[in-house]
């Protein structure tokens, strides 16, 4: 008889994605439940054939297995339910390492670029015929969504190191794409968060393997009884992309492995950054076995990730809208600079709501010093996140008056249909908007652009 198990707050982007690979590597029958609300997952769910309940303590009773969303704590009338019948409760992290265990894993993790490395990874792993099992944190065109259930030897997991989550995983590969202070919630400082990679590193056992970022400077703490990989722009890494041009929102580059010249390769999602995940996923995918002209030319196809670079279109006016996730002061001064490289000649318009006031009021500096790269910024009212209970004093007015000190032209505008109504009376035909957070900020460029 098949296991049941029962996801609550299936919509969440890694819980959807878990109970889509759930049916074949635990070989298991899946519910799940959530809010009315409509996601993007929800169309997913649908694909996959699986059932999205409303909330109620009566969707668990015949559960073998019940995995819960980090959003919900024991008070959750289905997860008191099962706890009452003693029914096994694993949270998402919990539960992710179980299906690691199972197959060879592979886990990305860093606080930048874990989500579309592990999307070029699953794509390259794809196209070679290894049929890996995916799990990553945004939907990707290139793997058909943000999950693929495959009957491969390997499983590669997005690892957030959120609570020290990726903790939950011993995977046999893994890739750590940088280390940076975020989630000021619950990490003290940088060397907390250190000290997580650290640990993690650890996990690695001897026959197994890590790839790490040669330009990082707190990879130096990482110590493991596993061999390393570095992958970078340095002459000293041993995976590195030289002769770099770039042109409209592509680039193209020499691979050389330990020094020596393996091919050339073409990319179709800007920035440096990109390039940088590129490398690390050459590194990852030549240590399994895949021929390298066969990864290079997959990683050509790349075309990126939702809410990465996304491009939603342009308005009738010639502007183009354009919505990247970037939450933190690296990742917008990041997606900037690979805007300026792309559209040389355009007017870059930053909108940036930012996301939860304890990450806007630890980084309040480094925020108001990442936006050197944009003519204009409007900052939006901070979205808050639903676990933060205390009283803070930080507020988007006092961000975009910092931003002003920086020397770049800025204005607070707090809710989203009063920056929608200012952009579509100041738009040009040679501006690049670039909508940034991890909030509900994309709805703006939604709006102007239909």
């Amino acid at each position: 008889m098949a296991l049941h198990i029962h996801f609550v707050g299936i919509k969440g982007t890694g819980m959807s994605a878990l109970a889509q690979i759930s049916a074949q590597i635990e070989d298991a029958t899946i519910s799940g439940s959530d809010v009315e609300e409509c996601f993007f997952t929800d169309s997913v769910l649908e694909r996959a054939h699986i059932p999205v309940l409303s909330f109620s303590p009566k969707n668990v009773e015949n559960a073998d297995l019940v995995v819960a969303s980090a959003a919900y704590t024991n008070l959750h009338p289905e997860i008191s339910r099962a706890i009452e019948l003693n029914i096994p409760v694993l949270t998402y992290p919990q539960y992710l390492g179980r299906l690691l265990s199972k197959k060879r894993g592979i886990s990305v993790s860093g606080t930048h670029g874990k989500t579309s490395t592990t999307a070029m990874i699953g794509l390259v792993m794809l196209q070679a015929g290894l049929d890996p099992s995916i799990v990553v944190g945004s939907d990707v065109p290139s793997i058909g969504g943000n999950a693929h259930s495959g009957k491969g030897e390997f499983f590669l997991a997005e690892s957030c190191e959120y609570r020290r989550h990726f903790l939950n995983y011993s995977p046999e590969h893994l890739v750590i794409t940088n280390i940076d202070f975020d989630h000021p919630d619950y990490f003290k400082d940088l060397d907390d968060v250190i000290s997580a990679f650290a640990e993690l590193a650890k996990k690695v056992p001897a026959q197994g393997h890590i790839y790490v970022w040669e330009e990082d400077p707190n990879r130096k703490s990482l110590i493991s009884e596993a061999p390393f990989t570095t992958f970078g722009l340095s002459e000293t890494a041993d995976v590195r992309a030289t002769e770099i041009l770039f042109q409209d929102e592509r680039s193209s580059m020499k691979i050389m492995i330990k020094g020596e010249y393996v091919g050339d390769l073409t990319l179709h999602v800007a920035g440096r950054h990109n390039i940088i995940n590129a490398l690390a996923t050459i590194a990852l995918c030549h240590e399994i076995g895949i021929p390298i002209q066969v990864i290079l030319f997959n990683l050509s196809l790349f075309n990126g990730t939702k809410r990465r670079f996304e491009h939603i279109g342009s308005n009738k006016n010639g502007a183009l809208i354009v919505d990247d996730y970037a939450h933190h002061p690296t990742e917008i001064r990041t997606t900037l600079e690979g805007a300026r490289l792309s559209f040389p000649d355009r007017r870059i318009r930053a909108i940036f709501q930012p996301h939860t006031f304890s990450r806007t009021e630890k980084l309040l500096q480094e925020f108001s010093q990442s936006f050197q790269g944009a003519d204009e910024v409007v900052v939006a009212d901070i979205f808050a996140s639903a676990r933060e209970q205390e009283h803070h004093t930080v507020s988007s007015l006092t961000l975009a008056e910092l931003i002003v000190k920086q020397g770049v032209k800025a204005r607070y505008i707090g809710t989203l249909e009063d920056i929608g109504t200012y952009l579509t009376k100041t738009l040009g035909p040679d501006d690049l908007v670039i909508t940034l957070g991890a909030g509900d900020i994309y709805k703006v460029g939604i709006g102007i652009v239909s």
